[in-house]
């Protein structure tokens, strides 16, 4: 087969669409070395493309605009012809004509069920052209069955059409962080220079911490964690500090303008984007994970905290208790004062703490991108047979 992927999300740090096709490529260039791959990349000198140069079957197109409205319907669409393709696998948006067959992955509908998280702009383009490129592949991957149900509910598509190919956890979030105690001599005697203490010294933080990662978007709640975490500090003068890790996003002045107004705010640590190779040492140095999204796909964050052995505490909304199961603490109603609560659970009982590190760990070892890859590996042979 010759499959193009359309691969410029992977340029963007931080993003869960970036997470996707990087460790879907890195999975395919492992397990594939029949078929052919044209991966598709609007900046092809970034450092990601290096990891997969070395496949013998992959080339690596450089597609020379970013604008989306001329990358995917004129140079994308242009290059799957060049390329001959038999299948083009897209994230949401497909050229409106091209060579193969095509697969898009959907992640969630966010764009039509919280459209206050996104632009007027991007939820006007989202709403028009996704349902476009979902009608016309012919097989949609998404991550969960809850976004299943919500595809095939919104677009009114055969359940047939839409296959699930759950994420998962890279490796390093598995390893023991011993490493990241050693000195570059490998010498673990003197903790003043350890790798690990570095890691959180370049992100401003301090030890002990609860820890929240996604993009600062009002639909994470990190709002309400704050609020939270007020309480938690008035009620029993926690050391702990809160750090908030990921890139703005819309509306991110409104949650930073509450943390500066906080009591708090010295014990509050906005540390922007953390790089992907410092980030299981920022998890697994964490006393607590909090995620209180308030829509997700599939919820990236919560897997790789608890594959570093963190406790987590999430909300049971849209797919999250599908991906984390039994191995995390639940808030149901969004309240503070629950909220706090539960932290305080996670905080101090010791076998309450336990139970869900060891569940955490057995939970998460269900989830590989290995897994994923051959699912979709298995796609694309289904369809091209077809």
């Amino acid at each position: 087969m010759r499959i193009g992927i359309d691969a410029h999300a992977a340029e963007r740090d931080g993003t869960g669409n970036c997470t996707y096709i990087r460790n879907l490529l890195r999975q395919l260039g492992q397990l594939d070395k029949e078929n052919l791959y044209f991966i598709y990349a609007t900046d092809p000198s970034h450092p990601f493309y290096k990891e997969i140069a070395p496949f013998p079957n992959f080339s690596i197109r450089k597609i020379p605009v970013k604008n989306p409205f001329l990358r995917i319907p004129f140079f994308l669409a242009a290059l799957t012809w060049k390329d001959r393709l038999d299948i083009l696998h897209v994230q949401y948006i497909a050229p409106p004509f091209h060579r193969g067959k095509l697969i898009v992955t959907i992640h969630d509908l966010g764009h039509f069920l919280i459209p206050q998280s996104f632009s007027r702009f991007e939820v006007l383009r989202s709403k028009i052209l996704i349902p476009q490129s979902a009608r016309k592949a012919a097989r949609i991957l998404t991550g969960s069955f809850y976004s299943r149900t919500t595809i095939i509910e919104r677009f009114g598509l055969p359940p047939d059409k839409i296959a699930v190919t759950p994420y998962g956890v890279a490796v390093d979030f598995f390893e023991e962080k011993e490493e990241f105690f050693k000195d570059e001599k490998g010498d673990s005697k003197d903790k003043g220079n350890l790798k690990g203490e570095t890691i959180l010294k370049k992100y401003g933080i301090e030890k002990p911490y609860i820890l929240s990662l996604s993009r600062l978007n009002l639909r994470k709640n990190l709002a309400l964690l704050i609020e939270s975490y007020n309480l938690l500090k008035n009620r029993n003068n926690l050391p702990h500090k809160l750090i908030i890790a990921g890139k703005p996003d819309i509306k991110a002045r409104k949650i930073k303008k509450m943390a500066s107004s906080s009591t708090f705010c010295h014990d509050i640590i906005f540390t922007g984007y953390i790089n992907d190779k410092d980030l299981p040492y920022v998890y697994s140095q964490a006393e607590l994970f909090v995620f209180l999204s308030e829509f997700e796909g599939f919820g990236l964050p919560v897997l790789e905290a608890m594959a570093c052995g963190v406790p987590v505490l999430t909300t049971a909304k849209t797919s999250l208790p599908e991906v984390a199961g039994e191995a995390a603490l639940y808030v149901s109603n969004l309240s503070p004062h629950e909220i706090a609560t539960k932290i305080e659970a996670l905080l101090f009982d010791q076998n309450l703490r336990s139970l869900l590190v060891t569940r955490g760990r057995q939970r998460t070892s269900m989830f590989t991108w290995e897994k994923t890859a051959k699912l979709t590996l298995e796609i694309y042979r289904q369809v091209v047979e077809s």
